[in-house]
């Protein structure tokens, strides 16, 4: 099985790095800066699930080559989305699959848009990791899960190899004929998880050392109630589930969004936080703590934006490590 990947930081490295311990060859579409980190020391992976240090092969965005992999994983941010299409899209063979890692939703029909005849698988990644300034990625959670399946839910071998692939790896990896209804469930922790930490600029156990329990849990009430009336109601088991792991004491845990926030960088709110937002709206919901989430962090990203000589800014509409 052929898989090339856009990117190779966190979950891109990852996902890599166990799909090359599951028999995969795979190849990673990146920058020359990032490139020359993995020509030099190799993808280094540091995980409570298991190391991982070999050298890769890598293509640089917009090279010119013969590859016509079996499955293409965009693992990007969405302010990279545009660019990321632009270097996958000579790698496209007639049965290429696109699968996206994406946070959010919004990305299967941008994604869809551009390449109508290109079968599009959806997948989600449950679990933390960052690319370091040294190039090391680091997995900041004791989990992580994968869940694959096509959008159309018809069966798709390619999904199902790709699946069983990370299983050899030992990652805990499901196949699913209901992937749009996961990636709601995975949304709605998103949005009041980045929303709350980025709102207060702390992890989840310092807020509600803070005594701040209650805003967390109306924020995923409200992120909740998009999702129904949107139709995708999350299980009640899962909401349980939600509510404890956002409200656990002495809780270590930050999202992706307040890291990007602590290094200067652009986020993701608008492709989460604004996104919701805007679904709550059309449906006429009241959603304050939502909205004052999205607000914050768009704030922030105005002022990254008045700031143009910031590291950050120049960054903005480059494709992913």
């Amino acid at each position: 099985m052929q898989i090339a990947i856009l990117g190779a930081g966190g979950v891109g490295g990852y996902l890599g790095a166990r799909l090359i311990e599951g028999g995969a060859d795979v190849a990673f579409i990146v920058r020359e800066l990032r490139a020359a980190q993995l020509r030099s020391d190799g993808l280094v992976l540091q995980s409570v699930l298991g190391d991982f240090c070999a050298p890769v092969q890598t293509l640089l965005a917009g090279a010119s080559t013969q590859l016509r992999p079996d499955a293409i994983i965009l693992a990007c941010k969405e302010p990279a989305l545009d660019a990321a299409l632009d270097a996958v899209a000579p790698l496209l063979g007639p049965q290429t699959r696109l699968l996206p890692v994406l946070n959010g939703i919004r990305h299967l029909d941008t994604i869809a848009a551009r390449f109508p005849q290109t079968p599009l698988v959806g997948g989600i990644v449950h679990g933390a990791t960052d690319l370091r300034p040294d190039g090391v990625i680091a997995h900041l959670s004791p989990f992580m899960t994968v869940i694959v399946g096509p959008v159309d839910k018809a069966a798709d071998p390619v999904a199902t190899e790709l699946v069983e692939r990370l299983k050899t790896a030992g990652t805990e990896a499901y196949a699913t004929h209901e992937i749009r209804q996961d990636m709601w469930n995975k949304f709605v922790f998103l949005a009041a998880f980045a929303g709350i930490t980025s709102l207060m600029r702390a992890s989840i156990g310092t807020i509600v050392a803070a005594g701040a329990r209650d805003l967390i849990l109306q924020l995923l009430e409200e992120t909740r109630s998009v999702a129904a009336a949107e139709g995708f109601t999350p299980p009640a088991q899962l909401m349980d589930e939600y509510r404890s792991l956002l409200t656990e004491e002495h809780s270590p845990l930050t999202s992706s969004m307040l890291r990007d926030i602590q290094a200067g960088r652009h986020t993701e709110g608008a492709h989460i936080l604004g996104d919701m937002l805007s679904r709550a709206r059309r449906h006429g919901l009241s959603t304050p703590m939502l909205h004052v989430a999205a607000a914050h962090v768009e704030a922030y990203e105005r002022n990254l934006d008045s700031h143009p000589n910031t590291v950050a800014s120049s960054a903005k509409e480059q494709p992913p490590q």
